[in-house]
């Protein structure tokens, strides 16, 4: 099977990193390395649990309401989302973040009831460009509604 490089580049433009793999084990996006489902299921059984508490820690500190949230429910709450967010194909800690967070803001379906939002997170657009436009989408509906008092 042939081998492609893969070269992790310096800002001064110097190739810092080089190693190699194999064809099709792995894909390359505009905007980073894509993690396989495997690899994907293996750093969240080893990470995940972390990752799970840090968020359910940033929604106590960030958003209005949840600290008096139990927080069983909030554990599994964003464990559900981040497995939704990566059907979605947003499969890095930050995209699968954005979408645990619009979740809980707008509902754990909100892309039931917001069409577009169904039709975006259902495209083929990376994952980067699909959480993007869910952040800067949630930021306006919100706005829209009035922000909760901090």
């Amino acid at each position: 099977m042939p081998n492609n490089r893969l070269g992790v580049t310096t800002c001064r433009g110097q190739t810092q990193v080089q190693s190699r793999i194999r064809e099709g084990e792995a894909h390359t996006a505009d905007r980073g390395l894509a993690i396989r489902d495997d690899q994907f299921s293996t750093l969240q059984a080893e990470g995940g649990a972390g990752y799970i508490r840090s968020l359910v820690q940033f929604l106590r500190d960030e958003v209005p309401g949840t600290a008096e949230e139990d927080e069983k429910y909030l554990l599994d709450f964003v464990k559900a989302m981040v497995e939704k967010a990566k059907g979605y194909g947003l499969k890095t800690k930050r995209d699968a973040a954005v979408y645990v967070i619009s979740a809980y803001m707008l509902g754990r379906d909100f892309e039931e009831d917001l069409q577009v939002a169904k039709r975006v997170l259902s495209s083929s657009l990376p994952g980067p460009d699909k959480a993007k436009w869910l952040q800067d989408a949630t930021v306006s509906l919100i706005d829209s509604r009035g922000r909760p008092p901090q």
